[in-house]
């Protein structure tokens, strides 16, 4: 009955403008929404780049990614990790997170102090990671861990000292490995911080030019069906 039913020229003459319609409004669509995308990005790289001032908050439920604040509590510096396999200028290192207990708030803040350079020799000791415990005020961007897109392994193996070394963990894996509750981001502590390492944060994003490029193939593949819906209606009026 199907078979039929496409041979009869009813079907020939109305299924396909109808089906290059929804083809051409599906490739349209996705080629608006890459460049929504890429107003994020812009708008992302916008905040990252910019110099505004420092902004006290208490509340962290609606804070974006690269927002620049500033927050009081104290560290917590008897159970940090060690973010291994992280490279500056060819050299292995990692990065210090330490927790950060907030004032008059329960969940506590990961704070990344920075890299520091792994030791090159098994006998070496580990870095030095003391940090002042006293109430303070903190100032950074917010922004998350390092990730990658296939992790060899576990994050934590092995051992349960403190410091622990571990490989792009996520965030709850850490909070797993601290047994508390954290905060869904991680402040990058701004540059002329007391108490951290060398930093030189970068945004871990993808560029707006690639959302750009995706656009530019769906809005193609759109137009190209517009050509073939006129070519398809010019032939079949030639043949009428």
């Amino acid at each position: 009955m199907i078979e039929d039913l496409i041979k009869t020229p009813m079907f020939r003459r109305v299924f396909p403008p109808i089906a290059g319609a929804i083809f051409m409004a599906v490739f349209a669509s996705l080629g608006l929404w890459q460049l929504d995308r890429a107003a994020e990005k812009n708008a992302l790289l916008r905040m990252f780049e910019g110099e505004t001032p420092y902004a006290r908050v208490s509340d962290f439920a609606s804070l974006a990614e690269f927002a620049r604040i500033q927050t009081d509590g104290e560290f917590l510096p008897d159970r940090q990790i060690l973010v291994d396999n992280i490279v500056r200028e060819g050299r292995p290192g990692y990065y210090v997170i330490t927790p950060f207990r907030l004032t008059g708030h329960e969940p506590l803040l990961l704070v990344n102090r920075g890299w520091t350079p792994k030791a090159m020799t098994a006998t070496a000791s580990p870095p030095e990671l003391a940090v002042m415990t006293n109430r303070r005020t903190v100032r950074g961007l917010i922004g998350r861990l390092p990730r990658v897109a296939i992790r060899p392994g576990e994050a934590f193996e092995g051992g349960e000292d403190w410091p622990r070394v571990a490989v792009y963990p996520r965030l709850d894996e850490v909070a797993t490995a601290l047994d508390v509750e954290l905060l869904p981001m991680v402040l990058l502590l701004a540059p002329d911080e007391p108490d951290g390492f060398f930093r030189s944060w970068q945004p871990n994003i993808s560029g707006p030019m690639t959302h750009y490029g995706y656009a530019v193939q769906w809005f193609a593949m759109a137009t190209t069906v517009i050509v073939l819906l006129f070519w398809q209606l010019k032939k079949r009026r030639r043949r009428e």
